[in-house]
């Protein structure tokens, strides 16, 4: 499990590089160095269900934060999240962590589709090695990427 959370904790790095970009090299570097998560039969990759009930964990998490920063950024609700966090999230704070965590939902949303797709390929059947050596995460990456320039543009 120890290489899942390192997995986990290089994509939240690499997540934020749309804060500050030399994140970028440090997540990748992290996620580099654990090469091994995009192999089949490897224990801690993100093909396993303990990968997909991790991300699936996150994925819940950011939504509610989202949720909750979308009500505290609206002209109409912003008073009762207001007054719920005791003045902590005030209307301008709210929408900048609502727009900050589109980035990190999009990331972790496309890496738990990602996921899922390879453990629906292995249950299939498909022991490709380029398949998920290279095809999904080069989809991944074409994806996330693609999600950046949307949120580049949002921004």
């Amino acid at each position: 499990m120890k290489h899942t959370q390192m997995i986990i904790l290089g994509t939240l790095i690499a997540a934020f590089s749309v804060l500050f970009y030399p994140l970028l090299l440090i997540g990748t570097i992290i996620l580099g160095y654990y090469k091994k998560a995009f192999l089949p039969d490897f224990s801690d990759s993100i093909y396993s269900s303990g990968f997909q009930h991790t991300t699936a964990w996150i994925l819940l998490a950011l939504t509610l934060a989202e949720g909750f920063t979308g009500f505290g950024a609206g002209p109409q609700t912003s008073y009762y999240i207001t007054l719920i966090t005791f003045g902590l999230l005030n209307r301008g704070t709210s929408l900048q962590i609502h727009i900050i965590l589109i980035a990190l939902l999009s990331f972790f949303f496309i890496l738990h589709i990602t996921s899922g797709l390879g453990i629906m390929l292995l249950r299939r059947g498909i022991r490709n090695y380029y398949v998920y050596e290279y095809i999904i995460p080069l989809t991944m990456l074409i994806l996330y990427m693609f999600s950046l320039y949307l949120y580049v543009l949002l921004v």
